[in-house]
């Protein structure tokens, strides 16, 4: 099994990483620390999950070496415009000097000074976005931090982007993202992204790689057959299947039982490969659903 990516700067990404979204108190410190503990090389943190320090401590009592772990984080919508004054928010709350990958969390824009720091809306009950301001703007930011501060943030991409908003960023600026992270799982492969950002040198990367809390793939009898004559659970299979596709995989768990086994995958044969892409395809459904974009289906 592939346990690592090579990325178009030469660099290289862990193909399991951890999901911290939802994260958060106690249980999430032990769940993150657990991780770090037990093998896991790659943290997938936000500004907008509210558990930066949650996520800071965990990393720093884990006692893993900083440059063994490959820390994504993600600029908030409502930071757009304040880009480099989250960035150091976000550096002191980990707790660390630098990050591997920043993310734009969204192509979404929203209002800095709106009347809720995560989802500001205007009177009539709309989003209340930014006004004077895109996301290609916010992307020509992120260059230039990036070049600014070459040590603090190693490099940067998007997340939750679809091919005409990567189109718009790179044709306007003449940089491509280093990552794309976005829904992925068999019963939303996005292979038209895939194939785009292939051809790109972007790589995607697979939040909710299992489909979601409650998702119906984990209960597919066509995939518990395939799990079964490999003698792995189906959410092993699921994530095998993404990284043998061709992508990181970020799953989240609280469960140390889970996480392990999260983090033990095994290669699928392109036959199993197709069949589980298949099995996906006829049950389509994207489970993460936001008011601030519209997805553009592939």
């Amino acid at each position: 099994m592939k346990t690592h990516f090579t990325l178009e700067s030469g660099g290289t990404i862990p193909s399991v990483g951890l999901g911290t979204w939802q994260l958060e108190g106690e249980d999430g410190h032990e769940a993150i620390l657990y991780a770090l503990k037990n093998g896991y090389r790659m943290i997938d943190a936000a500004y907008a999950y509210n558990n930066q320090k949650t996520v800071g401590l965990a990393i720093k009592e884990s006692c893993v070496p900083r440059e063994e772990i490959f820390i994504i984080d993600k600029l908030a919508n409502t930071w757009h415009t304040a880009a480099e004054e989250c960035l150091e928010l976000t550096l002191k709350a980990l707790g660390v000097d630098y990050l591997d990958c920043w993310l734009m969390h969204w192509p979404s824009p929203l209002n800095h000074k709106g009347n809720d720091k995560k989802t500001p809306k205007l009177a009539d009950g709309s989003i209340d976005f930014e006004k004077e301001w895109t996301y290609v703007d916010t992307w020509r930011e992120m260059i230039r931090i990036q070049k600014k501060f070459s040590t603090k943030v190693r490099s940067i991409g998007v997340a939750n982007f679809g091919i005409k908003e990567l189109e718009n960023i790179i044709t306007k600026t003449g940089v491509k993202p280093e990552i794309n992270q976005v829904e992925l799982h068999p019963a939303n492969n996005q292979q038209n992204l895939f194939d785009y950002c292939k051809k790109m040198e972007i790589q995607l990367v697979a939040y909710s790689p299992l489909g979601s809390i409650g998702s119906p793939l984990l209960q597919s009898e066509d995939l518990n057959d395939i799990a079964e004559k490999r003698g792995i659970s189906v959410a092993q299979l699921i994530l095998s299947w993404g990284v043998g596709s061709g992508w990181p995989v970020l799953p989240r768990s609280k469960s140390p039982e889970r996480l392990s086994a999260n983090l033990t995958l095994v290669s699928l044969t392109s036959t199993e490969i197709a069949k589980i892409t298949s099995i996906g395809l006829a049950h389509k459904q994207r489970f993460i659903q936001a008011p601030w974009h519209d997805f553009v289906e592939d």
